[in-house]
């Protein structure tokens, strides 16, 4: 429904104005879906607005459950030095993370709300007129409020609170279509 949705505006908006991609290491994460639309704002800077969602939970070999479940939402801005949707770029986004990660190192589940912001610099290969792949690497950072329980599934709380983090963020291999 939502790419139906994007496929009749790009179809208004008219050419290289609308990009829809999806990030293949997200996928290599537990199975996080994730796709990101960008809007050309000018020749040398686009809108983007991304999600993440991961509602996967796997049973590891010892019996014990493993997940990195999360929802993610992103809006945020890119600067092309050379020209929209092609070459180098330099971005900055404000994101919101709800998760629950655990059992993958240690019997420890995690689980919480983060919000920040993050940086993040790549490139863009053009493939075709319509297909383009990317590379890139960021950092984000802010505030997460979290709850840390004993085992995935047993309930007992560790420790909880909040605090401040800086993480890396934004493996980027990923596979765009440009309307």
């Amino acid at each position: 429904m939502t790419a139906a949705a994007f496929l009749m505006a790009a179809q208004l908006l008219g050419a290289q104005e609308l990009a829809l991609s999806t990030n293949v290491l997200g996928y290599a994460d537990f199975g996080t879906m994730n796709v990101e639309a960008s809007y050309a704002l000018s020749q040398h800077w686009s809108a983007t607005a991304g999600v993440g969602y991961n509602p996967f939970s796997f049973t590891g070999k010892d019996g014990g459950q493993m997940q990195s479940r999360r929802q993610e939402y992103s809006l945020g801005a890119r600067f092309w030095p050379w020209h929209i949707f092609s070459g180098w770029w330099l971005a900055g986004k404000m994101q919101y993370q709800e998760y629950n990660r655990g059992g993958i190192r240690s019997p420890e589940t995690s689980e919480g709300d983060r919000v920040g912001a993050g940086l993040s610099a790549g490139y863009t290969y053009m493939l075709g007129a319509h297909f383009n792949v990317e590379m890139g690497i960021g950092l984000w950072g802010g505030y997460d409020r979290y709850t840390t329980y004993d085992c995935p599934v047993c309930g007992k709380v560790v420790a909880s609170g909040g605090r401040s983090f800086v993480l890396p963020n934004d493996f980027l291999l990923s596979l765009i279509y440009v309307f």
